[in-house]
């Protein structure tokens, strides 16, 4: 039986003889300090439009709609109230409260089933004005807790700004409006908790799929796990449902980590969650939600939560235990994807995948191999296999695998092949990253460098040409031309250099056709080899203006240590690992059979 009352803050929170829980089905609290700054100033517009005499004015009241609870029973001889929907308003209602100094008459109504620390740092340090007392705090160490200071610090933002008449005024904005005018509706019902949660939420908009997702799992799933172990106790359900909201926290947050989200996303295509109800940037779990839709699905299904409502029978054997079965589901899912990213060589492997060729394979497919193999070593050679099967795919369709490998190989090596315009120079020197990462577990490649950006550069390691600038500056490249036989070791033929530093002398008509002419013929001594070749950042590139070569390392060597720019593994091992001043054609040289080395060492063919 449904029973609504209309209740002042003091009627609500005064009573000392009970409690509210915020149950463990219950979503974090995550108000934002726009949103109590706007309730504020409606209370304050409410406070100076109330006028004349007590009797006109004391029907009039500021309503905060409903909140729904259900009485539970009895706890340390005090009766308690599961808050089955309102505890956003309660809370923040709370927090303004307590800043205004009403903290005392809510000291210890709020408990929460999963949430200890929440309640915590709400009774220890909100309640007690602890926050606003000088006291200095370090990171938020949850979700709820930054939520829970961002609204505390803009309460006492919004009270410093305000033009209170006098002390009188804030009094009373305090004693008559907080306490008094500010009403809710409390909706006290009786019956089936599970059911009256689904039936209030369940059409909300602002609720994700996430939240009604733990609901349901929380909820049903128990009920389920202990109906078939035949146990019907009670106690042992709700220790039980205790115990799965620990574990979704525990998975959420995990997926909520930065690299682990992104890790994520790149298995799904970018609408994944249009139009779905799950919003994956709130709650990171619901890529998992994805996941197992993705794994599960059937044609003509759609993602979204009535795809989940009634559960899955993912084991086919027709008991209703579907929800359960979900759970177990979600929870290997999230099992095998903390593998993978935990794994260094399975992480670099699968990650270059799907950076590098999404369009040609799918996580389903990847999946289903993760399940067929006998173990990770398995696994990681399929993933090798995959990745050698795309980079040839170029060069093997009229020959052998085995002749295009060796026919990439011999491309690598050679210094007269134009890699600086080669489509796949950017995948080549990526790999060389991936390899040298999973040679070392102290390196690790974030997801944004898997796959050459738009902010990075081919840059040439050394022996570069004139800059643009310097086109027309005659005496730039006869300069160059003598380091090409001083400085650079190139070996090229004396009558060759001759014969350029003649044109450039004396023929101004075919200048610009002679520097061509040598730009061309330096590309058989190696200069736009892919032993001269490195992935650079835009910002460090464009600032070198064809500096030397030890200044070039000094800088990424720096960029390196300062994180000012992204530095690739390879990138900082070719420029490091050189100790002599000059960049040569002997060095040029050893790094394309280095780079060679590792591809051929790398590739596996099926």
């Amino acid at each position: 039986m449904n029973n609504d009352l209309v209740q002042n803050i003091v009627d609500i929170f005064g009573n000392k003889q009970i409690y509210y829980n915020i149950p463990d089905y219950q979503r974090g609290y995550e108000w934002r300090d726009n949103d109590v700054y706007l309730l504020l100033n409606d209370l304050k517009k409410f406070s100076r439009q109330l006028s004349g005499k007590y009797e006109d004015v004391k029907d009039k009241f500021y309503c905060l709609q409903h909140i729904t609870i259900l009485k539970k029973g009895m706890d340390e001889n005090m009766p308690y109230y599961n808050v089955v929907d309102g505890q956003q308003r309660l809370t923040t209602m709370a927090i303004i409260l307590s800043y205004f100094g009403k903290g005392d008459m809510m000291k210890n109504k709020f408990r929460y089933s999963t949430r200890e620390d929440t309640g915590l740092f709400l009774n220890k340090e909100i309640l007690t004005r602890n926050y606003w007392n000088g006291r200095i705090y370090g990171k938020p160490k949850h979700k709820d807790e930054f939520y829970i200071r961002m609204v505390a610090d803009k309460v006492r933002d919004w009270d410093e700004k305000q033009d209170w008449e006098n002390t009188e005024e804030r009094k009373i904005f305090i004693e008559s409006i907080l306490l008094d005018k500010t009403k809710m509706i409390i909706n006290e019902v009786d019956g089936n908790e599970e059911q009256i949660f689904a039936n209030i939420n369940g059409a909300k908009a602002e609720l994700d799929g996430g939240d009604l997702m733990r609901a349901i799992l929380i909820t049903h799933s128990s009920k389920e796990k202990y109906k078939s172990t035949k146990i019907i106790d009670e106690n042992s359900v709700n220790e039980f449902r205790v115990k799965m909201g620990m574990e979704l926290d525990c998975i959420n947050n995990w997926c909520g980590q930065e690299d682990v989200q992104e890790f994520l996303g790149q298995f799904l295509s970018r609408n994944s969650f249009d139009k779905s109800g799950f919003d994956e940037k709130i709650y990171p779990i619901d890529n998992l939600y994805r996941m197992m839709y993705e794994i599960h699905s059937k044609k003509g299904q759609n993602f979204n939560f009535r795809y989940f409502e009634y559960g899955l029978d993912i084991k086919g054997n027709g008991i209703e235990d579907d929800n359960w079965e979900m759970y177990e589901e979600l929870k290997r899912i999230y099992g095998f994807m903390h593998d993978w990213f935990d794994d260094n060589e399975i992480y670099h492997y699968i990650s270059y995948l799907f950076s590098n060729f999404k369009g040609k394979i799918t996580y389903v497919e990847t999946h289903a191999e993760w399940l067929n193999s006998k173990n990770k070593n398995e696994f990681k050679e399929y993933l090798k296999k995959k990745i050698s099967e795309f980079l040839l795919e170029s060069y093997n369709k009229e020959v052998s695998k085995e002749i295009a490998k060796q026919e990439l190989i011999n491309e690598l090596r050679d210094l007269s092949k134009d890699w600086y315009r080669n489509e796949h120079l950017k995948k080549i020197l990526v790999l060389q990253d991936i390899i040298a990462c999973c040679d070392s577990s102290r390196l690790r490649l974030p997801i944004r460098l898997f796959s050459a950006s738009t902010q990075e550069d081919i840059e040439h390691i050394g022996c570069q040409t004139p800059n643009e600038d310097d086109l027309c500056n005659k005496e730039k490249w006869l300069a160059y031309v003598d380091a090409l036989s001083s400085r650079y070791e190139f070996g090229i033929d004396e009558k060759v250099l001759n014969e350029w530093r003649k044109k450039l002398k004396e023929d101004n008509s075919l200048y610009e056709a002679t520097t061509k002419e040598i730009a061309t013929g330096l590309n058989k001594y190696g200069l736009c080899s892919i032993g001269n070749l490195v992935l650079l950042h835009q910002g460090r590139n464009r600032g070198y203006r064809n500096a030397s070569f030890n200044e070039k390392k000094s800088l990424i060597v720096n960029d390196f240590y300062t994180n000012k720019f992204d530095i690739r593994p390879y990138t900082l091992k070719t420029f490091a690992s050189n100790v002599t001043s000059e960049w040569t054609l002997k060095d040029i040289e050893t790094m394309a059979n280095k780079i060679a080395d590792n591809v051929e060492r790398f590739l596996i063919l099926s």
